[in-house]
């Protein structure tokens, strides 16, 4: 489903997500404002979207895809809902802590992923994960970051840890790695890839945002079907 990986700059953060979906599914739309100062794409099948920022807070959503799933919700709520009910929130830990005002047993599993930026460039990172049953929430005490989640089960594209690793740590967490690590291919095992591939499903595309003491930035790319990343939407809030 999807690649997000953060890494420090100077007065802020650096996140990348990309974002993996059905190929007939229906192109997102951007730029589009969440509440009162919040920009992302907008996802016209489920109403909502899979990232969104402001300055000070992104919030980020991938699936959560284990082997024994429970089953789905009745009346089960698009989990694009989550992040535009959330974004309006003081900061990452009060984001993480209004879960729990929302209807949970009507959303099928998922981590959330809620970054901050303080007015001194400070950053701070938390997860919450929902597996049908009980949300547990998680503090990254340290960056750079990466989440990794596949419809074929998350196990499944473990991979992409190591990866990130070797690409992007140890080579000294820099834009121009990240950049590299999320067009990263393995030409035969594409559906594993960060930038991945298989008859069904295919990165659609790549977004960033920069929030640091200077601004907010948000880059959107679509990503052809021939895995091509095309030239960058930019929306800057000052």
């Amino acid at each position: 489903m999807c690649t997000v990986s953060i890494i420090e700059l100077s007065g802020g953060f650096r996140l990348l997500t990309n974002r993996d979906e059905k190929r007939a599914r229906a192109s997102a739309e951007f730029p589009f404002q969440w509440g009162r100062a919040a920009i992302g794409p907008f996802d016209p099948c489920g109403g909502g979207t899979w990232v969104a920022a402001r300055p000070g807070l992104t919030l980020c959503l991938l699936n959560f895809n284990f082997k024994a799933m429970p089953a789905e919700p009745a009346r089960s709520i698009s989990r694009g809902r989550i992040i535009p009910a959330l974004i309006d929130a003081e900061d990452a830990d009060d984001a993480i802590s209004r879960l729990r005002t929302l209807q949970m047993a009507r959303f099928v599993p998922f981590r959330l992923i809620a970054v901050g930026r303080d007015d001194r460039g400070q950053v701070s990172l938390c997860e919450a994960r929902w597996d049908g049953e009980a949300l547990v929430r998680v503090r990254h005490d340290a960056l750079p970051a990466v989440f990794v989640s596949s419809g074929l089960g998350d196990e499944v594209v473990g991979d992409r840890v190591p990866l990130f690793e070797e690409m992007v740590v140890q080579a000294g967490a820099t834009p121009q790695a990240q950049d590299a690590y999320h067009h990263h291919r393995w030409p035969n095992r594409l559906h594993q890839s960060v930038l991945m591939s298989r008859p069904d499903a295919r990165t659609v595309s790549i977004t960033e945002v920069c929030d640091t003491l200077d601004g907010l930035e948000m880059r959107y790319s679509p990503v052809d079907e021939a895995g091509q990343v095309t030239e960058a939407v930019l929306h800057a809030a000052r």
